[in-house]
């Protein structure tokens, strides 16, 4: 039977009513329509590692997320294998969960492990998570990234004879990355109208436009110059998706990323640091955003691409 214009009247209202109590869920937003993140716990005071302590530490971390590839690049860069262990999680997507691909001590989800960690009041369960385990019990360390990067820089790996340490840099340039590239794609992808689409965009070209000067104007192949510091550790999560993910699921299209040669000079010299391309997880990216959001793709359609190898060679 083909439908009527009240029909698709009502059901364009529907389907739109319904589309906003999804993105409630998955992206909430303020009364404009903007992306609001919602806030990690960071109520803990004078975070610290102690490995003179008979404890096990834990990095709990999902391949897909870009907030948990920034502390992999850092245990990457600074070679912590021998410190921390690493557990991987894969989303479910049909509970929204976090799940364990072995029992974790008994434990199943993530969900169970906030629980034992006290972090249950938290508005949703998260990766990254650094954790210690003594005596059969939890002890929480952090679940926010840019405190759990800052405390594994803190540590010497003497074992492995390897004395690397991210650089400190400009605080307010940082917040430039987080805010408004980082967070910057999502507030593009979850805009709940042309409005906060349009300001979001906006801001996010401006800020790889600074990004990009900044690069150029630097005395070395990093954002701050000769060393690497954390403002590139922010900012490659997010740039080495750009194509696979952020300009496509999350309409970052106003310009083509290939525009900001220096960026995309940057971005190869960071990949091609020893063992970062092998924290790229290409398959599990193209998976976990095309599946899991699907208030941004419904028909769960992996588009087809090039390889990020491909990607890579071709914007130089």
């Amino acid at each position: 039977m083909k439908p009527n214009k009240y029909q698709i009247y009502l059901a364009r209202k529907f389907m739109f009513w319904y589309w906003q109590k999804l993105m409630d869920g998955f992206a909430p937003s303020d009364k404009l329509g903007n992306y609001k993140r919602p806030k990690s716990d960071k109520n803990r005071n004078n975070l610290k590692i102690d490995f003179s302590l008979n404890k096990n530490i834990f990095l709990l971390v999902g391949s897909a997320c870009p907030w948990c590839h920034r502390v992999i690049l850092l245990t990457t860069l600074k070679n912590l294998s021998s410190k921390i262990k690493i557990i991987f999680l894969k989303p479910n997507f049909n509970t929204g969960q976090w799940v364990f691909k072995d029992k974790f001590y008994g434990n199943k989800t993530l969900e169970e492990i906030y629980k034992k960690c006290n972090l249950q009041n938290s508005q949703r369960q998260t990766l990254p998570v650094l954790i210690g385990y003594q005596n059969e019990r939890f002890e929480p360390i952090s679940n926010e990234s840019s405190e759990i990067i800052q405390l594994l820089n803190l540590i010497e790996n003497k074992i492995e004879g390897n004395s690397f340490k991210v650089n400190n840099c400009d605080e307010n340039f940082l917040k430039l990355i987080h805010e408004q590239i980082n967070d910057g794609v999502y507030k593009c992808g979850f805009a709940r109208n042309q409005y906060s689409y349009v300001s979001a965009s906006n801001n996010l070209f401006s800020a790889l436009q600074k990004v990009d000067s900044k690069i150029k104007d630097t005395e070395g192949p990093w954002i701050f110059g000769k060393e690497i510091t954390f403002a590139d550790i922010y900012l490659f999560p997010t740039l080495i998706r750009w194509e696979l993910i952020y300009s496509k699921l999350f309409k970052c299209t106003a310009k083509e990323i290939t525009e900001f040669r220096n960026i995309i000079e940057w971005r190869f010299n960071f990949y091609s640091l020893p063992k970062i391309q092998e924290s790229c997880s290409e398959k599990d990216w193209l998976k976990d955003y095309y599946k899991a959001l699907f208030p941004l793709n419904p028909s769960h359609i992996v588009p087809l691409q090039p390889s990020l190898q491909e990607i890579l060679d071709n914007c130089l």
